[in-house]
């Protein structure tokens, strides 16, 4: 049962393009757009998210914007909510499920959302939404 836990996982690190935790790791801008990101901080013993946005240029993939963020706000959770480009808004249509305390049935919703680039920025605002509500994002269509 090692060995085979262990080899799913090595083979999940090869595949290209896998992650394996929260932020995506594919390219969502050019590295040389600069771009607004709003995203929330929790610092640690904290019990709530604090909202923020900052212009970063360079970081191209969503973790990567985890990490500069990170690096400006040590030992505290970093959550991305959108990435806006300047002068344009992308507007989203996202359909989802939510559930409390794992409940077993889900309820069904849909939203738009702005700037949302990612499924981890739309999980991100839906949980602003619905603290403390477990998220799983069905689709998402660009209006």
């Amino acid at each position: 049962m090692k060995n085979e836990l262990m080899k799913l996982l090595m083979a999940g690190l090869l595949v290209p393009g896998t992650t394996l935790f929260g932020a995506d790791e594919r390219p969502i801008i050019s590295g040389a757009d600069t771009v607004r990101v709003q995203y929330q901080i929790k610092s640690s013993g904290a019990n709530s998210w604090t909202t923020s946005s900052t212009t970063l240029k360079g970081a191209t993939t969503e973790s990567m914007m985890v990490n500069t963020l990170s690096a400006r706000h040590p030992r505290a959770q970093v959550r991305i909510l959108s990435v806006a480009f300047p002068g344009r808004t992308e507007r989203m249509s996202v359909r989802y499920q939510l559930r409390r305390n794992d409940a077993a049935s889900w309820t069904t919703g849909s939203t738009v959302l702005n700037n949302v680039l990612t499924e981890s920025m739309a999980r991100n605002q839906l949980s602003v939404r619905h603290p403390g509500m477990e998220i799983r994002i069905l689709s998402m269509v660009r209006q």
